[in-house]
């Protein structure tokens, strides 16, 4: 059972073998560092440790233009306690901490709350004062504490390394192949179940409206995607995200169409996650149109199911 906390006070922990970053996303190259670390605690009898960072730094650093997150706090929580870890300390970013040197973050946090016995971090890892410290700096300090430095090889995918950069931008240009490439798993989209107008119901295809609660989250251009729903177990679904402009809709939402499916599931929470676009958003002239295009969405996504091997990418 993975702990977590906030990491303001001294916390006694066996042997702790600890990782750092921002990790927005988990993609495979943080899914690398951080199974690395849980591997090494488990053959040395310690603890794996995550420390990250609440608000993301460049959120809290230059609001008005950090890129938008790629995973909420809570979507990073269940995939980190999904590979094993067994504690996540939060570390709260503000100006204090901004201002820290690399030495003296390491003294504070890694020495004196932690006692680190391992440290493990990736290839381009920046930490302290405008990311002034790297692996080299890491493996100085290591050696004046008495913790040993480890990095992983860097994952690669296109003979290119893995970053959140690449997945914001696969992802803006609603390129879900890539982003599930590159993440290890379908993008996800967590919300609660409400009420809607009824309206997919009446056109034949009842949907779930999710209210989507998390500020600053990337999400992927307007259109329809065929994607799944994690719930007592899975399901397919068409999704359409968008503004719904046949009917004159003002405000984007998520409307999801669970495939085989006729349970009633108002109030509760959903962890969509999207797998493929199937086209772009439209404007129909009539119902009839509209219906006619939902069955041909919903046709291929049950193709793109059928053909690819989407079940098999959750990590």
């Amino acid at each position: 059972m993975m702990r977590t906390l906030i990491l303001e006070e001294p916390v006694a922990l066996a042997s702790p073998v600890v990782t750092v970053g921002t990790f927005d996303g988990i993609h495979i190259g943080h899914a690398s560092v951080i199974e690395s670390t849980i591997e090494r605690a488990r053959i040395s009898g310690g603890t794996s440790v995550v420390v990250t960072f609440d608000p993301h730094p460049r959120q809290f650093i230059d609001p008005e233009n950090a890129p938008g997150i790629l995973t909420s706090f809570e979507e990073k929580q269940k995939r980190l306690k999904d590979l094993g870890l067994d504690v996540l300390a939060v570390v709260c970013f503000d100006n204090t901490l901004r201002q820290m040197t690399p030495e003296a973050f390491v003294e504070t946090f890694l020495v004196g709350k932690l006692k680190a016995k391992t440290v493990i971090v990736g290839y381009d890892h920046g930490f302290g004062k405008d990311r002034q410290g790297g692996f080299e700096t890491m493996k100085n300090l290591g050696n004046r504490h008495g913790f040993s430095v480890l990095s992983p090889p860097a994952a690669q995918v296109g003979n290119k390394p893995v970053s959140s950069t690449r997945i914001r931008k696969a992802l803006e240009r609603g390129d879900l192949e890539a982003v599930m490439q590159l993440m290890g798993r379908p993008y996800p989209i967590w919300g609660r179940v409400v009420s809607g107008d009824g309206r997919g119901k009446s056109l034949g295809f009842p949907t779930a409206n999710l209210s989507f609660e998390t500020p600053g989250k990337i999400l992927p251009p307007f259109g329809v995607y065929a994607g799944r729903v994690l719930l007592d177990e899975m399901y397919f679904a068409v999704i359409n995200y968008g503004k719904r402009p046949t009917f004159g809709g003002r405000e984007a939402c998520f409307e999801v169409h669970l495939l085989d499916f006729s349970q009633d599931i108002y109030g509760q929470n959903l962890e969509l996650e999207i797998c493929h676009r199937i086209r772009g958003e439209c404007e129909f002239e009539s119902k009839e149109a509209l219906v006619e295009q939902i069955q041909s969405d919903i046709q291929t996504a049950r193709q793109v199911f059928s053909q690819s091997n989407t079940t098999l990418l959750r990590r």
